[in-house]
């Protein structure tokens, strides 16, 4: 009996022990609230989602994406609020996914979800470096955006060395490329353009919609050259037109600062003869000029120098120097240009015509300057233009400047018709000295000091009713203060003028005295100026813009020029 009763207890005892151990065990629990279809957060950096989930266990969490990071990957059981933060836009073009994974006491659960895409304008490459020899770049793009087109930007304007393919029109283009053409840099420094692709509205292009990152263009400076044969190709003159009317008017043009490589003697195709002939297209772009051309004859005479460069201990043929420190003049051997010159074979048989000469010197660099030298002893008419190829053969600047100086200084032996506050009043001197000028030479015919209308050098225009009025530019003659730099005692024509700031042409009286200077020397002495003839000529060529030329000018690259230098005495 006894035996019995301890087997009960021992079973009973059996049964408590498996009844305690159920009690104390725990089924895992991981329940996530949120529903998938909802785990979308927004397209901007630290956009933020939270998942809220209840575990009875410690937990970890995981993500496979590395554009977003946790507020934390662990911790104890609980009603959990984890948060998950966009490390950057999302600039892809589309929608992203990832998945979240949590883990605890043997469970998993992954939950899937999606940043929004945001609207992207990007380009694979923001930094571009171009040998100064130049070349061809392609700017890749890609863009989310509909109803738009793309537009090339630089806070300046695109400058002159970067072109655009003709093929690669950027109101086109979609998800593909820009293709520009990078000119080769001449100078001596380094260039560089700030760019960046602009979508805008198809409907109102100054509705941006969207700025690509900006995208750097870095070009090169060129190298310093140097001559290795200085004789062969030196001296040697050609043609570049021929007169058809009068006695031709004689134009002599040569380079300083040109290599033996930049010259072919035999051909066309080469950088020097591009050079002056460009400097001769300049020469006759402005009226009367431009259509009294049948009566000029030019040549040009090659000029090897040492180096490509000017200043410092690089030497050229002519020893031109930029006097810089905000000065725009230039110095050169005037002798040694005359020498030049005179190789012309019509100008050896004719040494009186020498004397009639407009040489232009073209400076292979492309600053900002230029200077005038007339008045040499013995010499007439003869004159000297230093010109530099300002910013390139094919900006406007250099076709400007060569008008003002080559044209009106030096042909015509105009003077200035800007003015200095800080000068003040044209001192007694200056004024006898033009004055004598005028009077002895016929040079100087575009300034007075005067303002009387009835006195005026230019009375004859102010009283002929064909003459009133604006013209083309919107000029109206008159009597204008200030002239020949100073502010005050020395009047002018107009308010502007190619004399001026190198703008709206020549004026009348301007243009009466380069159409003068052109019959004089065309039909020698035997030629009686004619004011009705002229006026005849003139009204029929008047100043026009042309169209073609390109008018965007850097404001900094309007400033007037130093006087011409006299080198004569009266």
């Amino acid at each position: 009996m006894k035996t019995r009763f301890y087997v009960l207890i021992f079973l009973m005892g059996v049964i408590s022990s498996i009844s305690s151990c159920s009690d104390d065990e725990v089924t895992p629990v991981l329940d996530v609230h949120a529903q998938s279809g909802n785990l979308v957060m927004e397209p901007q950096a630290n956009a933020q989602l939270d998942i809220h989930f209840v575990c009875n266990n410690a937990w970890q969490a995981q993500v496979d994406v590395n554009w977003v990071v946790l507020s934390s990957m662990k911790g104890e059981a609980g009603d959990i609020t984890l948060s998950l933060l966009a490390k950057e836009d999302n600039r892809t073009g589309e929608d992203r996914t990832g998945t979240l994974i949590l883990t605890s006491a043997g469970l998993t659960k992954e939950i899937k979800f999606t940043q929004k895409q945001t609207e992207v304008l990007n380009v694979i490459q923001t930094l571009y470096t171009i040998p100064a020899t130049g070349g061809k770049i392609d700017i890749d793009f890609a863009s989310n955006l509909q109803n738009c087109h793309f537009m090339l930007v630089a806070e300046n304007g695109i400058p002159e060395w970067i072109t655009q393919e003709p093929n690669s029109q950027t109101r086109t283009l979609r998800n593909e490329k820009i293709s520009l053409t990078i000119l080769p840099n001449h100078k001596l420094v380094e260039r560089k353009a700030n760019i960046q692709i602009y979508a805008v509205d198809m409907q109102n292009e100054s509705n941006v919609l969207l700025k690509s990152p900006r995208i750097s263009i870095c070009q090169n400076a060129n190298e310093v050259g140097i001559s290795t044969d200085m004789t062969t190709k030196d001296k040697k003159v050609k043609v570049l037109q021929r007169h058809s009317k009068g006695n031709g008017v004689p134009i002599v043009i040569m380079g300083d600062g040109f290599l033996d490589c930049d010259i072919e003697i035999d051909t066309k195709d080469n950088y020097y003869y591009k050079m002056m002939e460009k400097a001769m297209e300049n020469f006759f772009s402005e009226e009367p000029v431009q259509s009294l051309r049948e009566y000029f004859d030019v040549w040009m005479v090659t000029a090897v120098s040492q180096n490509n460069a000017f200043g410092g201990a690089y030497s050229t043929r002519f020893s031109c120097k930029l006097e810089g420190g905000g000065s725009t003049g230039i110095t050169g051997n005037h002798t040694l240009v005359k020498e030049y010159a005179a190789l012309v074979p019509e100008l050896q048989a004719n040494p009186n015509l020498l004397n009639e000469v407009m040489v232009i010197v073209v400076l292979n660099t492309e600053e900002y300057a230029g200077t005038t030298y007339f008045g040499f002893a013995n010499m007439g008419e003869f004159a000297i233009g230093y010109c530099p190829i300002i910013n390139g053969p094919d900006d406007e600047m250099f076709r400007r400047v060569l008008c003002h100086e080559c044209i009106g200084h030096g042909f015509t032996k105009l003077l200035d018709e800007y003015s200095y506050e800080q000068y003040g009043t044209i001192p007694a001197t200056e004024i006898e000295k033009n004055r004598r000028m005028q009077q002895q030479l016929g040079w100087a015919m575009n300034v007075d000091f005067t303002n009387n209308r009835e006195e005026v050098l230019w009375k004859h225009f102010l009283n002929d009713r064909r003459y009133q009025g604006k013209d083309f530019y919107g000029e109206t003659l008159g009597v204008y203060e200030g002239a020949c730099t100073y502010w005050r005692g020395a009047w002018r024509p107009t308010l502007e003028s190619m004399m001026r700031s190198n703008t709206h042409g020549f004026n009348a009286p301007s243009r009466e005295a380069i159409y003068k200077r052109v019959m004089h020397v065309a039909h020698g002495s035997e030629w009686k100026y004619d004011y009705e003839m002229f006026v005849a000529f003139d009204l029929a060529h008047l100043p026009q813009s042309t169209s073609t030329r390109n008018t965007n000018i850097n404001p900094s690259m309007n400033k007037p020029f130093a006087a011409p230098r006299y080198m004569g005495h009266f």
